[in-house]
């Protein structure tokens, strides 16, 4: 325990930043399992597509979606979503599947289908770039 003690003494810095990584880490684990909706992989969302006949929704701007999106997938870009413009009435009583180029936006367009009333809200992992490194086929408008 001494010698933790002495290399926290003569590596302030180095410890100090170490703790910082370690309390992002904690705090973004803990953020993920608190969310309303659950991330899942392409499998997962090819399972929910033909066995509960989920509703994929791409939150990417109506140019990316027309370069290549999941097939059946309903443009709804986050922006649009968030500012109201769109109606999510259609959408409730069904599993929801949301994806953006990574993962990351698509979440925030997850949240907001929870707060309106969007029962069962998922997130692909990944978003279409994990599919694509998939090898999982993509439609072009």
């Amino acid at each position: 325990m001494s010698q933790l003690a002495e290399f926290i003494g003569n590596h302030i810095f180095l410890s100090l930043a170490f703790m910082a990584v370690l309390f992002l880490f904690i705090m973004l684990t803990m953020n993920e399992k608190m969310q309303a909706f659950a991330n899942i992989s392409s499998a997962q969302l090819t399972q929910m597509v033909n066995h509960q006949n989920a509703v994929v929704i791409d939150t990417r701007n109506e140019a990316d979606f027309a370069n290549g999106h999941i097939v059946n997938a309903i443009n709804m870009p986050t922006a649009e979503l968030l500012a109201g413009n769109i109606s999510v009435e259609k959408l409730k009583g069904k599993p929801v599947i949301a994806y953006c180029v990574s993962g990351m936006s698509a979440k925030s367009a997850c949240k907001h289908l929870i707060k309106s009333g969007v029962e069962q809200v998922f997130n692909l992992s990944g978003g279409i770039n994990g599919w694509i490194n998939d090898k999982l086929p993509v439609v072009k408008k």
